[in-house]
C-alpha cells in the first residue's frame, strides 16, 4: 500500500478529525490502550504455549491474538489505518471476554480474574474506531480537511 491508497484511506474513514481539547482525548486514549497491549501482547509472545493452556485454544489461535494485540498497539499509538488497530483490539478483546464468561468469571473480582479489563479494552477500542484517531495521529493529518497552501515569509 503507497501513500496515496493511505491516504484516500484515512480520508475516507475520518474526513474531519477532531482537534483540540477532542483531539487531544484521543491521543491519550489511543496511547493509553496502545502501551497498554504493548505489554498485553508482548507477554503473549513470550509464553504462547502457557497462553493458548490457559485460554484452551489451539496454539495458532493464541499466536494470531497476541501478535494482532502487538500490531494493534503499535497502530493505535502512531494513529495510521486506525481503524484496522482498533479492530485488532477490540476483536482479541471480544474472545478475552466471552472466554471469560464461559469459565465463570464475574464482571469485577478484586482478589482474582475478572472480564472487567478486556471488557474496558474492547469498549475503548470500539470508542476509536468510532470517533476515529483525532487530529493528532498520522490519520488525523492526512485525512484531516485541506487546508490552503500558507504563504512562505
Amino acid at each position: 500500500m503507497d501513500h496515496l491508497q493511505i491516504l484516500r484511506l484515512a480520508r475516507r474513514f475520518y474526513p474531519d478529525p477532531p482537534g483540540g481539547s477532542a483531539g487531544m482525548a484521543m491521543l491519550l486514549l489511543r496511547c493509553f490502550v496502545g502501551v497498554a497491549f504493548l505489554f498485553h501482547g508482548g507477554g503473549k509472545t513470550g509464553e504462547l504455549e502457557n497462553f493458548a493452556r490457559e485460554f484452551d485454544v489451539p496454539f495458532a489461535l493464541a499466536a494470531a491474538a497476541a501478535y494482532a494485540q502487538l500490531l494493534g498497539a503499535v497502530i493505535l499509538i502512531v494513529g495510521i489505518v486506525t481503524p484496522m488497530g482498533s479492530l485488532l483490539i477490540a476483536s482479541t478483546m471480544l474472545v478475552a471476554v466471552s472466554k471469560l464468561i464461559q469459565r465463570g468469571e464475574v464482571f469485577v473480582n478484586p482478589s482474582g480474574h475478572s472480564w472487567e479489563a478486556p471488557a474496558f479494552y474492547l469498549v475503548a477500542a470500539v470508542v476509536i474506531l468510532l470517533l476515529g484517531p483525532g487530529r493528532y495521529s498520522l490519520d488525523g493529518y492526512l485525512g484531516g480537511p485541506q487546508r490552503a497552501p500558507q504563504p512562505s515569509r
